[in-house]
């Protein structure tokens, strides 16, 4: 596993908007297809490989959320993102027209919802590995045969264990195809800020943590910046206190295969709980949303930041380019990147999984053409996922970047990389079932206001996971 994902992370990591997706709803398409005919054995029958008569363009429609298409080729409004991706595919696709559509994540969700019942869903639809795809993959194709014709019965040697490992947790089939990575679970922080307020080095453990988040709140300072109000941050948060702690059992938990209430679990609820008793993380953290309220701290439009750290991941490095018209300003902070302090001796952990996938609609009379915007995506594009600094790339052999990067970007890549290649990392960023997530996320509100005990969560964790079926 080290070995893959030290692969994996020779592609670059970037920034996009951590489930959180654009306020406006884009379509884009294309009408400059070329007509033309296959050049494989069905073309000879006067068909190409997507099924299509000779001459004939198929039409595909695809949906998802802005964060999906992440900031391809240098675009990141939705409109210049949508269009390019709609045009390059068609201009490269001839036979193949796709109207690409993009919107709110749960106006996406919602969408499909209704959308499915009415049997008018998107041929491509863009689904978040984990709960969502359990959700909707009875209604998505199976794909691994689509993948075994196009590289062989052994393809799936070509691609990282992690990108696919919230994807086959339900283990009888391949419901979808990941296109980018992350990592998540860091600690973001402002150096000169840092010191300028009695902070000489970033915390290694995390009694030092907590020293430190006295200090700042001491000279008038927010210390660590956390969107408790948000269900993604709290599921970041805990999983990297639970993986710190003990590795193996956060697998195992999450996966059903050992019990919520082992010592180590309490232990993890306590380190959580710990964040606010302590006064590590804001006050008020609870009804904070990341985004925007506390990256319009960390860095405003100008690129000035005012709190010294912040609970983030691999997405942000899209701060460090030097095409940013903030970047001079928000550098001169000596903005650096850590990973959890120490827990008792063991090094913090990271988290490494994939952000989104792509699936087929399993009554689309077009899945051929599908599957062909669903490998350009997966296989195709990604020089362009690891240039265009949204994600970093699914696959082992991952192309490195040709694009210049800025020191500091360099050196923050260089820490998530070696956390994420390091053995202290797990493969997901939630739970497969969305019984243990609806629950997890009250428990830690819970905790957070003190109106439980770490044992409390635990024993609540466990009935939950009693009443799931593998």
């Amino acid at each position: 596993m080290k070995r893959v994902i030290a692969m994996l992370l020779t592609g670059a990591m970037v920034m996009s908007l951590a489930a959180c997706g654009s306020t406006d709803t884009t379509s884009a398409e294309t009408a400059d297809t070329k007509e033309t005919a296959s050049q494989s054995t069905a073309a000879a029958q006067n068909t190409d490989s997507t099924g299509a008569a000779d001459g004939e363009v198929v039409e595909i429609t695809v949906q998802s959320w802005q964060y999906a298409l992440g900031n391809y080729k240098g675009f990141s409004e939705d409109s210049e993102l949508t269009q390019a991706i709609a045009d390059e595919f068609n201009a490269t696709h001839p036979g193949i027209h796709a109207t690409v559509t993009i919107m709110r994540q749960e106006d996406h969700y919602n969408a499909l919802k209704v959308d499915f019942a009415a049997g008018s869903a998107p041929d491509v639809i863009g689904i978040a590995p984990g709960a969502d795809l359990e959700q909707y993959k009875s209604q998505l194709a199976p794909m691994a045969d689509y993948a075994s014709a196009e590289w062989g019965e052994n393809w799936q040697d070509q691609f990282t264990d992690a990108s696919f490992t919230t994807i086959t947790l339900s283990g009888d089939e391949i419901y979808a195809f990941p296109s980018a990575m992350s990592a998540s679970g860091t600690i973001w922080y402002n150096n000169k800020l840092m010191t300028e307020n009695g902070v000489a080095a970033f915390p290694a453990t995390w009694e030092e943590l907590t020293q430190a988040a006295q200090t700042l709140r001491g000279a008038k300072q927010i210390p660590l910046m956390f969107g408790g109000k948000d269900n993604w941050q709290n599921y970041d948060m805990f999983i990297a206190i639970l993986a710190t702690v003990n590795k193996d059992l956060c697998n195992d938990v999450f996966s059903l295969d050992a019990e919520w209430t082992e010592s180590d679990v309490v232990k993890a609820f306590s380190y959580y709980q710990k964040l606010f008793t302590d006064g590590i993380v804001q006050d008020g953290a609870l009804s904070t949303t990341i985004y925007n309220e506390g990256y319009s701290q960390w860095k405003d439009d100008d690129g000035n930041s005012t709190i010294p750290m912040i609970f983030n991941g691999s997405w942000d490095l899209g701060s460090l380019k030097a095409e940013n018209s903030f970047y001079e300003n928000f550098s001169s902070n000596d903005i650096k990147v850590a990973t959890l302090p120490s827990i008792e001796g063991k090094e913090g952990a990271v988290l490494t999984a994939p952000d989104v996938a792509w699936g087929i609609n399993a009554a689309s009379p077009n899945q051929e053409a599908a599957w062909e915007f669903v490998k350009w995506m997966c296989y195709d594009m990604q020089q362009s996922v690891v240039d265009g600094l949204g994600f970093f790339s699914v696959l082992k052999e991952a192309p490195s970047p040709t694009v210049d990067l800025t020191a500091d970007y360099k050196a923050a890549y260089d820490t998530i990389s070696a956390a994420a290649a390091s053995d202290q990392t797990v493969g997901f960023r939630s739970s497969f079932y969305t019984k243990i997530n609806d629950e997890l996320f009250d428990q830690l509100q819970l905790l957070g206001t003190g109106a439980a005990t770490p044992e409390e969560a635990a024993a609540a964790m466990a009935e939950a996971a009693a009443g799931i079926s593998k």
